[in-house]
């Protein structure tokens, strides 16, 4: 049988995913963004795009802040719970994974300040904001992103804990899919 740390850990793990999805999928949209509006994926030909594309710009940042673990971002409660697991096992551990989120933002950054600040370049003068279709697909993301930070007690009680419950008792799980007794 699994400790309290081990499912901690595993609601932790489950609640990760959920957000994981979440924060991703509105990073590759900002991308495609970019991508849209400048024809190029090379973010050092990029600069000064947060003038012109705001909304892009804003959801770039909450989807940064939130894989980089930063509070009060979904990502930040998602981390946490692993980390508090992880801790109690191995601290070195626990650190390592630390770690690794201040890097990710330092990428993050690094890539925000490529593409959206900087000096405007001349060739992207004329660069207006997505159109409206895909401001919409990032603010349905990005307003999960905001609910799940609000929210993630809720989000582990009602999704993630659940999981991690069918996949400790497998038994239970299939009994209740294929019925039987």
């Amino acid at each position: 049988a699994l400790n309290t740390y081990g499912i901690a850990a595993m609601d932790g793990g489950i609640f990760h995913i959920i957000n994981n999805a979440l924060y991703k999928g509105l990073l590759f949209l900002t991308a495609g963004a970019l991508f849209y509006r400048t024809g190029t994926r090379d973010l050092n030909r990029m600069g000064g795009l947060a003038h012109k594309m705001k909304w892009t710009t804003i959801f770039y940042i909450i989807g940064a802040l939130s894989i980089s673990g930063i509070p009060p971002f979904n990502g930040f409660a998602s981390k946490l719970l692993i980390y508090e697991s992880v801790y109690r096992f191995n601290p070195i551990l626990a650190i390592v994974a630390m770690i690794t989120s201040i890097l990710t933002l330092a990428s993050f950054t690094k890539a925000f300040y490529s593409a959206f600040m900087g000096a405007e370049l001349p060739e992207y003068q004329e660069v207006k904001e997505v159109p409206k279709s895909m401001i919409a697909g990032m603010a349905v993301l990005a307003a999960g992103i905001v609910f799940f930070s609000l929210f993630p007690g809720l989000i582990v009680d009602w999704l993630a804990h659940p999981a991690t419950e069918a996949l400790i008792n497998q038994g239970a799980y299939i009994n209740g899919i294929i019925g039987g007794g």
